[in-house]
């Protein structure tokens, strides 16, 4: 076995074509660490007249619902994801060749797993590169994914806004039982996805595999995050049924690309945990999206821009499709061995609440080599809550952005801020100090 160096976590969601340059065959062993130390500041929340500011029935002041609050805490994967994976391929002659990727997510804080406890929850797949493409079948990254790896400048860390139309459907990230096709010729890359189930469960909620603060262990009664450990289940009646695509422009300068996902729901409960009871606030049908991006690197200079524009709709059973629009731009530019960075944040529901979310966060890395840097980042995000509005399946009022609202419901997998939440109409920001190291 040999270890070589990742460049970055966006080269292991893009293992397609990885071993056009191999030997005869060969296994690596790669990752990256990321943990950092940060201070999470949240104002006090307003959800009065919504759902999360009672108690049964009983109205709860924002004081006690969404109270303020500082943390101080070690966090893993602020600037990269921390994973560990493993790669093999064969040279079969012919330009045929056999290929595997097992990939993990770590919690390097506490040296558990990420994506749900799941123990290669990133990718798990074996595959089969032929003169007119590739072919992969098991667990991967979806299209819309590696849209996002190819253009941020950055690496979709939780400080990572310009990601953060993934968190719209987490099934827009790692998807199980995919299989997939790629072609590349010249500056061109091309990408079609499929999946039986992507990881939608019998119920949405923000239960987990394992209990949280807020949360019981997810269950059959409880339902489970979108991309939970046991949401892809098969069934007769195709929910989870995903598709996707992606078509790209890539040269040394510029990358322009395109994308599109779409997954069913077909009829399931989306609410909030109770007890060990989900309370439906929708009935979801099913998602739809598209995002355009482009990214220019100034010859010369190494300065990177990029500005990106995701569109979502939930389709829910009843009158009311929310629409989620997000855009997103990043400037990024090397100083000597710092690389300095500025990352604007607009997402919102044009209809629905009409509730917004607006960002900005501030980066600085230290490269003492490829491996190896420290880094720091300062930044937030504030909420507003827009107009009260009653969900579809039960009349519980509403109100918010679409990260209010929609974390709490289950359709996000890699937080902001390395799990800080955000409230109703409230302030959140953070400052952190780190180090990470690739392999």
């Amino acid at each position: 076995m040999k270890r070589t160096t990742a460049s970055a976590a966006c080269m292991t969601a893009l293992a397609l074509f990885a071993g056009h340059a191999a030997a005869q065959s060969s296994v690596t062993m790669y990752g990256t660490i990321d943990v950092g130390i940060d201070r999470i500041d949240k104002s006090q929340g307003n959800v009065q007249g919504t759902v999360f500011g009672v108690s049964g029935a009983t109205p709860v002041p924002n004081s006690i619902a969404a109270p303020s609050s500082v943390t101080t805490r070690l966090s893993p994967s602020h600037t990269r994801q921390s994973n560990i994976g493993f790669k093999g391929v064969e040279d079969l002659g012919g330009g045929y060749r056999g290929l595997f990727v097992l990939e993990g997510g770590i919690t390097a804080d506490n040296g558990g797993l990420a994506n749900d406890n799941r123990l290669f929850g990133r990718q798990a797949y074996v595959g089969l590169t032929t003169p007119v493409g590739e072919v992969k079948l098991g667990r991967q990254a979806s299209p819309m994914l590696i849209a996002y790896y190819l253009v941020t400048p950055e690496a979709l860390g939780s400080t990572d806004f310009f990601g953060a139309g993934l968190v719209v459907n987490t099934v827009q990230t790692w998807q199980d039982n995919q299989i997939s096709y790629a072609i590349k010729k010249g500056p061109i890359t091309a990408i079609l996805s499929y999946a039986t189930n992507a990881g939608i469960g019998s119920g949405i909620s923000a239960a987990r595999s394992t209990a949280t603060a807020s949360t019981p262990v997810a269950t059959g009664t409880t339902g489970q995050i979108v991309g939970g450990l046991t949401a892809g289940a098969e069934t007769a009646s195709g929910r989870g049924k995903a598709a996707g695509a992606m078509l790209a422009y890539r040269t040394d300068d510029l990358v322009a690309l395109a994308s599109y996902h779409r997954n069913n729901f077909d009829n399931v409960p989306i609410g909030v945990v109770s007890g060990t009871t989900l309370v439906p606030l929708f009935i979801g049908e099913k998602f739809t999206s598209y995002m355009g991006a482009v990214k220019y690197t100034f010859p010369g200079i190494g300065t990177s821009l990029a500005i990106g524009g995701h569109e979502a709709k939930f389709d829910l059973r009843g009158a009311t499709d929310p629409k989620v629009r997000t855009w997103t731009a990043t400037l990024k530019h090397p100083v000597g061995a710092f690389d300095l960075s500025v990352i604007l944040l607009d997402t919102r529901f044009t209809n629905y609440t009409e509730g917004k979310d607006r960002g900005l966060m501030f980066g600085a890395d230290y490269n003492f080599s490829k491996r190896t840097a420290i880094y720091s980042r300062f930044g937030g995000i504030k909420d507003t809550r827009g107009k009260t509005v009653v969900s579809s399946a039960t009349p519980l009022p509403l109100a918010g952005g679409p990260g209010a609202i929609l974390i709490p419901l289950g359709t996000q997998e890699v937080p902001l801020f390395s799990g800080a939440g955000q409230n109703i109409d409230a302030r959140t920001t953070m400052v952190s100090l780190g180090i990470r190291h690739s392999f």
